[in-house]
């Protein structure tokens, strides 16, 4: 996007206009204001750690509102002291945007009854028609029928739209996918990110196997802004309407991403309610959300896993030796309650849901020809030196055996605990098991390398950790 010109001022302060300018900096943007907005800032200089603010704005007569916006440490004047009405048009203030609505004047609690957005790479998997191959037919344009998805508090579709390129020389139409949501309560930005965009879009970059991105996402208010103002879309984090670059699918993917599916309709509600529950784990394995050092993104993942487990399973609510243990040393004397206290505790974790315990359940419940195949046979094995590498590391444990720094340990466990996370998250929504969901992973490129990788040999990473625990590999 072009720099935008215009006025901007806060809310509460309607006839306190402000010239700047608006400009996109990388994912973000940034808000350059020749004056000051008369805001509690908590100082000019240093660290100014205050609740975001809400700033509208006009340009070129469409009017604009910037949420979450935070005033970066550049106010920047003729003296030191604190700026003031009188030589405001001397000093400058730049704020760091977080999101933009245009065409409306919004605030973080207003509530939206429907939106509509798409997301690259969705169209890879979604089936068209009436512009390729034998589906070609002469006159109008007939898309597909929409898949119309019932949700518990309203409706979700996703379907094909024509978009229509018309220039001197050359006309065009293609097609793309849309996804609507309707809901009767209807949700605020935060809540549409949340609740819709962000597990949409995680399912269709686990498909894909790539990054993939939201755009042309519009919003429609619960309500007008006035009498004289039409009821309609707002654009959301959008300027020059353009969709970044398509990524390239793999030539397969164990996800139900088609409409011809009879399970499609069920789901995606499913889908929609575990994302949401699980929200944590998600972010952890999504295609292009990690970042960070090795080491970073395999405590990321294995902590992920951890979540998961805990969010999937009940905890223990009975620990019979604890409770035996507590009793013992109450009988035997010499201990207060509180070191009896402290020692059941103990005894609880010990004897508990260990991290190991935890990444055997996620992976067993995929099936035994699931473990089998993704495997090799060492799923034992795996769980146990993923667990001891995720300890060491966050806890700083003495580990000799130098596993923890071992590449091919850190990149193998950071993979096969990223694929488990992945299936076990499909398999909770509804996806096939055992050996229906081992047909579609032998067919994944990304999944079935990782059954044929070479580079950790479990049993042996086992022994060097625990000898006495792991024998020996033959």
């Amino acid at each position: 996007m072009s720099e935008q010109h215009g006025a901007w001022w806060t809310p509460d302060m309607p006839d306190r206009r402000i010239p700047g300018s608006l400009t996109r900096v990388g994912q973000g943007w940034r808000l350059s204001l020749i004056g000051t907005l008369m805001v509690n800032s908590g100082g000019w200089d240093g660290l100014h750690l205050v609740p975001p603010h809400t700033i509208w704005g006009s340009c070129h007569g469409v009017p604009y509102t910037l949420l979450q916006c935070f005033l970066d440490d550049e106010v920047r004047g003729p003296g030191q002291g604190v700026a003031d009405s009188a030589n405001d048009d001397q000093w400058t203030m730049t704020w760091r945007v977080g999101q933009i609505v245009r065409g409306g004047e919004v605030t973080e609690v207003t509530r939206y009854s429907s939106a509509q957005f798409e997301i690259t790479g969705l169209p890879a998997w979604w089936p068209m028609s009436g512009l390729r191959g034998p589906q070609v037919r002469p006159g109008a344009y007939q898309p597909p029928d929409d898949v119309v998805i019932a949700l518990d508090d309203g409706t979700l579709r996703i379907g094909v739209r024509e978009a229509r390129l018309r220039g001197r020389r050359a006309r065009s139409v293609r097609e793309r996918v849309v996804v609507a949501v309707d809901r009767s309560p209807g949700f605020t930005l935060d809540e549409l990110g949340r609740e819709f965009t962000a597990p949409i879009r995680a399912l269709v970059a686990i498909g894909v196997d790539e990054p993939v991105s939201v755009f042309n996402l519009r919003v429609m208010p619960e309500e007008g802004f006035s009498k004289d103002q039409e009821l309609r879309f707002l654009a959301v984090d959008l300027f020059d309407g353009e969709e970044t670059d398509e990524p390239t699918p793999g030539l397969h993917a164990p996800l139900p991403l088609s409409s011809s599916l009879e399970e499609f309709p069920s789901f995606i509600p499913a889908w929609l309610k575990i994302a949401r529950r699980c929200s944590v784990p998600l972010d952890a394995v999504e295609p292009g959300q990690r970042s960070g050092s090795l080491q970073l993104q395999l405590l990321d993942v294995v902590n992920a896993a951890e979540t998961l487990h805990r969010a999937l399973y009940d905890e223990p609510a009975e620990h019979p030796l604890a409770v035996r243990v507590r009793a013992a040393l109450k009988d035997a004397g010499g201990f207060n309650a509180a070191e009896r206290r402290d020692v059941h505790d103990a005894v609880k974790i010990f004897l508990g849901v260990t991290l190991e315990k935890r990444l055997l359940a996620l992976a067993e419940d995929l099936g035994s020809e699931v473990c089998d195949w993704l495997f090799a046979g060492a799923i034992r094995p795996w769980a146990f030196v993923t667990a001891s590498i995720r300890n060491a590391l966050s806890h700083g444990f003495a580990a000799t055996h130098g596993v923890h720094e071992d590449p091919g340990a850190l990149v193998g466990a950071l993979h096969l605990t990223e694929a488990v996370i992945t299936l076990r998250l499909l398999t909770e929504a509804g996806l096939p098991s055992g050996a229906d969901l081992t047909t579609q992973l032998v067919r994944h490129h990304g999944l079935r390398s990782l059954a044929n990788q070479s580079i950790a040999n479990w049993p042996v990473l086992a022994h060097r950790i625990n000898p006495r625990q792991w024998p020996q590999p033959r």
